[in-house]
């Protein structure tokens, strides 16, 4: 018995230390954010494998708190066609949603020069009086500004079928004044239903989002009152070729994973389960 003791913590000493070591466990990402990825229990050993919960939590670098809302539980399936593992929750994209939205990392402002040149849609008073006519009669010839926030935490839902995000945005439209000054036209409340896809990029998670259902609700209106149905198509082409676009470049960044330093992963293989993404991939030291 006790040579077995031995060779055990000659194993845990030599090989699973070192390794659990050079885990990186809090990592700043940006000026906004940073993500946790502590132990929250100790490692577990078996002969043939090593088990380890990790935080995987966003928090706000200049203030961190706890969010208000727990990890949903996983029935993680035992595979063993790859030599890692790794469950990666619904947890861990809702939190960073929760961080950069209340530090109003999520705000947009759209101006015609950023609608492709080859568009027949513009951000003018001219096109949008074509839906709106007194937006032309009382504003002529004007460029038209589009600014969007994020009014709560976008929330992403991870199913065996696939990943969703849903988000609610508050959009307010102003006619741009000859003397740059901004007059208010109306303000919108969307809510998007978007599909994700989710894959990876050497140690890194990246993400596309593309749009799906977009129902619009006039919350205010200086130019009287209008079917929100008659902006339905002009929407959808702001956020679907230009929104979201800028959206994924930023989501192609990358998110990182928890591995130790000089581990690289191949042969990945991701699958969407109840509540969580499960990682599984082959590692190689270089």
């Amino acid at each position: 018995m006790g040579d077995i003791c031995q060779v055990l913590t000659s194993s845990v000493s030599s090989k699973l230390q070192p390794y659990v070591e050079t885990l990186p466990l809090k990592e700043r990402l940006d000026s906004v954010a940073g993500i946790d990825y502590s132990l929250v229990a100790p490692p577990r050993a078996t002969a043939d494998s090593l088990d380890m919960q990790l935080k995987g939590e966003f928090y706000n670098v200049a203030s961190p708190s706890p969010p208000p809302f727990m990890p949903p539980p996983m029935a993680i399936p035992s595979l063993h066609d790859r030599m890692i593992y790794l469950a990666i929750s619904d947890y861990l994209f809702n939190t960073a949603a929760l961080v950069y939205q209340q530090a109003g990392a999520f705000g947009l402002t759209l101006r015609d020069d950023m609608i492709p040149k080859e568009s027949k849609s513009r951000l003018t008073t001219k096109f949008l009086g074509k839906a709106l006519p007194q937006v032309a009669k009382m504003f002529p010839n004007m460029n038209v500004q589009l600014t969007l926030s994020v009014s709560s935490p976008p929330h992403l839902t991870t199913r065996p079928t696939g990943i969703a995000l849903t988000a609610a945005v508050d959009l307010q439209a102003f006619a741009i004044l000859p003397n740059s000054s901004l007059a208010s036209l109306f303000l919108l409340g969307l809510k998007l239903n978007t599909s994700a896809k989710i894959g990876t990029k050497a140690d890194k998670l990246v993400g596309e989002l593309t749009l799906g259902r977009l129902i619009l609700e006039l919350k205010h209106s200086n130019i009287g009152s209008f079917p929100v149905e008659l902006l339905q198509a002009l929407m959808d082409y702001v956020l679907s070729a230009v929104v979201l676009p800028k959206v994924n470049e930023k989501l192609q960044r990358g998110l990182p994973l928890p591995m130790p330093r000089k581990v690289q992963l191949y042969d990945l293989v991701l699958q969407p389960h109840q509540d969580f993404l499960l990682l599984g991939a082959n590692v190689q030291h270089g």
